[in-house]
């Protein structure tokens, strides 16, 4: 089996999120040597059905995915941050790309950048992004922050996004900060392969996982593939013994299917705190 890279979701989002079980579980994973500790974009949650027909009945507290790395690295001596992914386009690429400059400086240059064009019309609606045209934007915003991230000043001229000559500081510790696009789309994919350093993929079924990853490939991607993971989101009761049952399967499918890294998102389960860390061991034994 091919060694594979764990990584492990944070609690921002539920009933656990916050500050203390955030730096729980990072200071585990720093601890049990993962290789990165990963946190996902959500800007809000539908209360009303909307287009897509889903909705939030109940609040459910959701922490800035940036602002809890950075939490997390201040935990930590020696794990990756990973952004699981951050929706680029709610954000301009002068703001985000400072903000992730900043946290990679903060962290001595611990960051990996998973970005993506978001899916939800709610969110596109509160953001005043097109849902139209975010192939065409997402890769304008993420070559100007590349830019941002190159020494010197910076200027751009596009069809979506305009910068006239600028000082844009700080620069990441980094030469420059490694971006993984996540998408599920043929045309998203293709663009992954086209113009990102990795792919990321949200597991929902092996079969899926295994069609994205030969498109990515047919795309002429040769970066490497980052599967988020979740096998027990349905889980009322006997989460962690569930994933121990589960847990050697999906290291092998992973492994079958070339993927060089595996975040877990036992935040989005039924586990407690103590169950995740308990997790994390077995991740660790396995790998």
């Amino acid at each position: 089996m091919a060694a594979i890279r764990r990584g492990i979701s944070l609690p921002t989002f539920g009933p656990l999120a916050g500050p203390d079980s955030v730096a729980q579980i990072a200071r585990t994973a720093d601890d049990l040597g993962f290789h990165s500790v990963s946190s996902a974009d959500r800007l809000l949650l539908p209360a009303d059905a909307g287009p897509l027909g889903q909705a939030c009945q109940t609040p459910r507290p959701v922490w800035d995915c940036i602002e809890m790395l950075t939490w997390a690295a201040a935990h930590t001596t020696r794990v990756r941050l990973a952004t699981t992914v951050v929706h680029a386009l709610f954000q301009p690429p002068v703001v985000l790309a400072r903000r992730l400059a900043t946290l990679d400086r903060l962290s001595g240059g611990r960051l990996d950048v998973g970005i993506g064009q978001g899916w939800t019309p709610h969110e596109h609606e509160s953001a005043g992004v097109s849902m139209t045209s975010r192939v065409d934007a997402l890769a304008e915003h993420l070559e100007l922050m590349r830019r941002c991230w190159r020494p010197g000043p910076v200027s751009f001229q596009g069809e979506h996004y305009r910068l006239r000559p600028s000082w844009v500081e700080p620069k990441p510790a980094q030469p420059t900060l490694p971006v993984y696009i996540a998408a599920m789309t043929p045309q998203g994919i293709a663009q992954a392969a086209a113009i990102a350093d990795g792919f990321m993929y949200p597991v929902t079924t092996w079969t899926s996982a295994t069609e994205a990853i030969g498109l990515y490939r047919e795309a002429g991607g040769r970066g490497p593939v980052a599967l988020r993971l979740n096998p027990i989101r349905d889980s009322l009761s006997g989460a962690l013994d569930r994933f121990a049952e589960t847990l050697p399967a999906d290291l092998a499918q992973a492994s079958e299917l070339g993927a060089s890294e595996v975040h877990w998102e036992l935040n989005q389960s039924t586990m407690t705190l103590t169950e995740q860390c308990k997790a994390m061991a077995l991740i660790t034994e396995m790998t």
